[in-house]
Formats: C-alpha cells, sequence, structure tokens
C-alpha cells in the first residue's frame, strides 16, 4: 500500500460514535492508559476499521509500536484479520523486520501460511521489508517455502533485486535457497529486474552465482538485461550497462572473477614505487634533496587516502599500506655504519620476521563448529529470553557466542574479536591477540634501532659540524631522513596503539567489546597484574572476575 492509504489507515473510521474514534484517537496519540481504559469497557471495539479495512493491529503492527501491539493482542484482537488487500497484521510484522513484533503475534494465534490478495506470503512481506533477521525466523518455522511465488510468479528474489538489497539478495542465493534464472509472467528473471531498476551490486551478485547466461535471457518482450539497462537515464544505469556490456561478449558457462591484477598492483605498487625514488635517489646523489621529499610525500598521500577496499565492483581488499611498509625497510641495511649496531639489528629482524610469520599465518580465532555452542539455538529462543537478535550473523547464519563479531574484510565471525588490523591484511582475535601485543612491541624497538643508526651514521660523518652542514645534508642525505621520518611518525603511531591496548587487556577486556566503566573499577596493581598475565601466559582474566568477584 501506498503512503496515502497507511496515512488514511491511521485516521479514526468515517462513522460511528465518539467514543468508538476516541480509541483510535488514544491509539495515535500513544495514550496506552487511555486506551486500556477504553477497551476494558468495551473490548469489541477492536473490531472497527479504519480506511481501506485496516484494524488498531495494522497500525500498531506497522509503525513497530510494541507496546501498543502487546496491548491490544493481550484484549483479543485478531492477528489474521485482512485489509482491503488481504494483508494481515502478521504481513505487517513481517515487512516491519522486527523479530519480536513477529513473534509476539505468532504466540497470539497468526496463520503463518496465510496469503494477501496477490498472493504473497508472510516470507514475500519480509523480504520486501528488508530484514534477513525475519527472513531468518520465517525460515526456521519450517512452513515457508524460498520457491513459493505470488500470482504474478514473483519470487522472494525478484523482490529483493527491485529492492537493491545486497544482504538479502546474499542471502537467497545462498545454498540455493532460490533460483536467480525464474521468470514471473512477463518473463523477468531477477538479473532483468536489477538491471532494469540500475542495481549494479544486485547484479553482480546474480553473475557470480550463476554465470554470465543470465545476460542472454530474454523476457516476453524479447529483451535482455542489458537491453533495459540502457533505456535507463541515471549514472546507475550507465554503469551497468558498461559492467553488462562487458561480460555480455564472455562465454555462457563461465562467472566473473575478482581482478587479480588490480589487488597485486594496489599490493606492490607502493612498495617499488618507493624503491625507485631510494634508487633515483642515490642515481642523484647530492642532487636528490627535495626531489625525494616531494615524491615521498606524494606517494605518502596516495597510500594513506585509500580505503579499506578497492573502488571498483568486487570491493576487494586493499592492501597498499603492507608492502610498501615492508619494502621500504630494506634499505636498512645501507646505512648501518657500526658493526655492532648491525648484529644487534640483523638478530632483532629475524627475531621480528618470525613474530611476523606466526601473526600472519596462525588462526585469529574463527568460529568453528566446536566453538558455537549456544550458537545453535534458534532466533525464536533469541526473541523469547530477550537476549538480542543482534547477536544472530546474517552472513554466517549463527548466533554468536559472547565477545564475538562479524569482520566485513574477512568474511568471518571472530572470536573475541579486537579490531581489524589493515597492515597485517588480518583480524586480531582471540588466537593471535596475545602475539600481535609482542609483534608491536618488537616493531617499535626496531624503529627506535633504526633511528639510533640514523643519527649515528649522520654523528660519524657530519660531526662536529652536523648543524652547520644542515643544507647540505637536507640535498645530500635526503633519503635517509625521509626513512627516519617515516620511522619517526609509525613509531608515535604505533605507541599510542599499545598503549590504548594496554588499557584495554589490563582490565581483561577487548577493544571492540571495551566497557568505559571498567576504567574506574579496578586498581593499578590489578591492572598491571592481568596485562603481564596476559603478555606472559596468554591467559585473559574476565572482568578480572578472581580479584574483583562482587563487580560481577
Amino acid at each position: 500500500l501506498g503512503a496515502e492509504a497507511m496515512e488514511r489507515a491511521a485516521l479514526p473510521p468515517p462513522s460511528g460514535s465518539n467514543p468508538r474514534q476516541a480509541l483510535w484517537e488514544a491509539a495515535q496519540s500513544g495514550d496506552l492508559e487511555r486506551v486500556q481504559s477504553l477497551l476494558r469497557g468495551d473490548p469489541s471495539r477492536l473490531q472497527q476499521t479504519g480506511w481501506s479495512g485496516f484494524t488498531l493491529l495494522h497500525v500498531a503492527a506497522f509503525h513497530g509500536n510494541k507496546e501498543l501491539t502487546l496491548l491490544l493482542l493481550r484484549y483479543g484482537a485478531d492477528p489474521n484479520a485482512p485489509n482491503d488487500a488481504g494483508e494481515t497484521p502478521f504481513h505487517f510484522a513481517c515487512r516491519r523486520g522486527d523479530t519480536y513484533l513477529v513473534h509476539q503475534i505468532w504466540k497470539h494465534g497468526a496463520d503463518v501460511t496465510r496469503l494477501d490478495s496477490q498472493g504473497k506470503s508472510a516470507l514475500q512481506h519480509a523480504v520486501a521489508g528488508g530484514s534477513v533477521l525475519a527472513i531468518c525466523y520465517l525460515e526456521e518455522m519450517g512452513r515457508l517455502s524460498f520457491q513459493d511465488t505470488d500470482r504474478f510468479l514473483v519470487t522472494p528474489l525478484h523482490l529483493a533485486a527491485s529492492m537493491g538489497n545486497v544482504d538479502v539478495v546474499k542471502y537467497l542465493l545462498k545454498n540455493d535457497r532460490c533460483r536467480p534464472d525464474a521468470s514471473d509472467c512477463w518473463g523477468m528473471t531477477p538479473m532483468h529486474v536489477a538491471a532494469d531498476r540500475g542495481a549494479t551490486d544486485v547484479s553482480w551478485l546474480l553473475l557470480q552465482s550463476s554465470g554470465f547466461r543470465l545476460l542472454h535471457l530474454q523476457n516476453e518482450a524479447g529483451l535482455t538485461p542489458l537491453d533495459l539497462a540502457e533505456k535507463g537515464t541515471t549514472y546507475r544505469h550507465q554503469q551497468i550497462v558498461k559492467m553488462l556490456s562487458k561480460y555480455i561478449k564472455e562465454p555462457l558457462d563461465k562467472k566473473p572473477k575478482e581482478p587479480l591484477g588490480t589487488y597485486y598492483w594496489s599490493l606492490l605498487s607502493p612498495g617499488i614505487s618507493s624503491s625507485a625514488i631510494l634508487a633515483l635517489a642515490g642515481y642523484l646523489g647530492e642532487k636528490s634533496g627535495y626531489i625525494v621529499v616531494v615524491l615521498f610525500a606524494a606517494l605518502a598521500k596516495i597510500v594513506f587516502s585509500q580505503n579499506h577496499r578497492l573502488s571498483n565492483l568486487h570491493r576487494s581488499v586493499s592492501a597498499s599500506a603492507n608492502h610498501c611498509e615492508i619494502e621500504n625497510n630494506v634499505f636498512l641495511f645501507s646505512i648501518w655504519p657500526a658493526r655492532t649496531l648491525l648484529l644487534v639489528v640483523s638478530a632483532w629482524a629475524v627475531l621480528l620476521l618470525g613474530t611476523f610469520r606466526v601473526v600472519l599465518t596462525k588462526d585469529p580465532g574463527r568460529l568453528q563448529g566446536a566453538d558455537r555452542g549456544r550458537g545453535q539455538m534458534r532466533i525464536a529462543e533469541l526473541v523469547e529470553e530477550e537476549l538480542g537478535v543482534s547477536r544472530f550473523c546474517i552472513e554466517c547464519e549463527v548466533i554468536q557466542p559472547p565477545r564475538t563479531k562479524h569482520c566485513k574484510l574477512c568474511n568471518v565471525c571472530m572470536i573475541e574479536y579486537d579490531h581489524h588490523c589493515l597492515f597485517l591484511m588480518n583480524c586480531v582475535a582471540r588466537n593471535n591477540h596475545r602475539i600481535f601485543l609482542l609483534f608491536l612491541m618488537e616493531v617499535i624497538v626496531a624503529q627506535l634501532l633504526f633511528l639510533l643508526s640514523a643519527v649515528s651514521y649522520m654523528l660519524a660523518k657530519y660531526d662536529p659540524n652536523l648543524w652547520a652542514k644542515r643544507s647540505s645534508i637536507m640535498e645530500s642525505e635526503s633519503w635517509v631522513l625521509v626513512l627516519a621520518l617515516m620511522n619517526l611518525a609509525s613509531f608515535v603511531g604505533e605507541c599510542w596503539l599499545l598503549r590504548e591496548q594496554f588499557a584495554v587487556v589490563s582490565m581483561g577486556s577487548i577493544f571492540t567489546f571495551q566497557d568505559p566503566a571498567d576504567d574506574k573499577m579496578y586498581t593499578w596493581k590489578q591492572r598491571w597484574r592481568t596485562l603481564l598475565t596476559f603478555l606472559f601466559t596468554g591467559r585473559r582474566s574476565r572482568r578480572l572476575q578472581d580479584n574483583l568477584p562482587n563487580v560481577l
């Protein structure tokens, strides 16, 4: 129904006495006490309808008013009363996507399998509303099928494609819940619908699922998805035309792949560029000064202005900062002036690389089958026990244990998720949090050693006239100064990060799930003991329950 119909439905009935209208007015104003008083005097008032056959329960469910909905249900409101379009309050709750409302209306006798006048089920209403949680709730009931269509043969995937809801489309494509090539009564597939609406992301998901053969399917008018997209006039249609024009030339049995060339270019180009700049500095010698500074400043701006993902349809993870940082440090060996310092730094570099390898290869804490425990609960149980439906991960389709979060970059749920490290291109979670802190401390020491090397080099070469020769040093040793500044900036940032990490770990918590109130609950002695215990043993104190049993 349109907005005008809903506004009319929210009004009192067009006829009847003032007491009957008073119930609608009280409900519209949110005066629950007045509503309860009127219903207690005459429960039959619940049967009155407004425009388009809406009951009070329709309006309460549509607006997501939980208190009013429960009050009306307690006084016997009919959850199966249809409006003029055949839609029940249960349909409206499903479209609203509020699993609490859906659960309560179902408990009071809602007919889950009832269809509206167009043949749409509660599942299709939930899809139209865009709530994956509501869809999962209805799927758990086992009484609705994703293959069901309405009178016009429209599937749930058609509806999701028309809404452009990427999360719902992903969910419907998983486990073959819906057929991507299903046609409605006009011969339109979900790919046709997405192309007609200019939904580029949805089109990409459909192509990844079923391949390029979808681009060659025709509707009743003989039009392909590309033909429909070319009729659009918006920027979104221009983008999808560009994509479909490229892929329609590919073999029908192939699927689009992520552009590995773009990924590796983003990975290697900053490191290669920095290497070229330093090589240029060595070639130009004393003339390289300000050129190197300008080039490094431009490179830094490019690297640090990038997002977490590449700006293309595939949204691959960006990795440029990682390789740039690593490759720059290859040049450290050429400026070490002292053999003792060289041996110390070399030994430390071996330790650092070993720790780096462990951090990269160790499982951060992916949610496995054995770790899920209560993750096998049903959504209805979460709602009934008021445990919070936000714990349900729509990507992994599992109810998360405590302190678990889904990482969108890694696309997996992580136990005791702290954060996603863009340098490591990996999550920091339960299994690698301790080794990450040790690695961070080793990096800080390595950068201090480099700064010491740079200072020793300058003093050995230019002392005692170091300050007097600052102009010539800027020109001839600019690459040393640039690397020193980069290490100094990284040193400051990593010290801040380490301080934040220590503050959270010392309270037996993690960064994502920290409680600001914990800061004043524990003494410094308790926090130091917790921090050192974690660093040496990896054992995390759960809110210091051993030392402070009364805080739980």
